[in-house]
């Protein structure tokens, strides 16, 4: 009895050491998933990704332990699309669990042209229309507790 237990502990170990978190073959960074949805997975190495697909082709994260929703480690995870926009970006935020964040927008100079306070929720989402954004570089920031986290998009011109 006591040996097929041991056994059993075994194989269930080897099958868990016999595929790794992340197979750097598969890595590709400049793959481009066709699915832009928001739908954070937790990957086997406590981070978060923007979705399944991302993980995957970009990451090389196994999808046999992905988790679905943010990792408790991260907090929160944010995003948003397109990050080269003419008029408008979606921007997505979901917390592990609920949270408050304030988000800024600055422009390359340091100038604060936006801010808004998200309060006590677990999802987020907001379009930003750029109508009055110059053409440049701009600085998405998401404070929350003690975290920052920034990206940068970048408004093209219209034409």
């Amino acid at each position: 009895m006591v040996l097929l237990i041991v056994i059993g502990f075994y194989s269930r170990a080897i099958a868990q050491w016999g595929q790794p978190c992340v197979d750097s073959s598969r890595v590709q960074p400049y793959y481009q998933c066709n699915r832009p949805e928001f739908t954070p997975v937790c990957g086997c190495n406590n981070k978060t990704y923007r979705n399944d697909c991302v993980s995957f082709n970009q990451y090389g994260i196994s999808q046999n332990n992905l988790k679905s929703g943010v990792c408790p480690s991260d907090y929160f995870f944010f995003d948003f699309w397109p990050t080269i926009a003419n008029e408008r970006f979606d921007f997505y935020l979901q917390f592990a669990d609920r949270g408050t964040a304030t988000i800024f927008i600055y422009d390359s100079y340091g100038s604060l042209l936006f801010y808004r306070l998200v309060n006590n929720t677990t999802y987020f989402n907001q379009t930003f229309t750029l109508g009055g954004y110059k053409t440049g570089v701009y600085f998405l920031v998401v404070r929350a507790g003690s975290k920052n986290e920034v990206k940068k998009f970048v408004k093209a011109p219209s034409y």
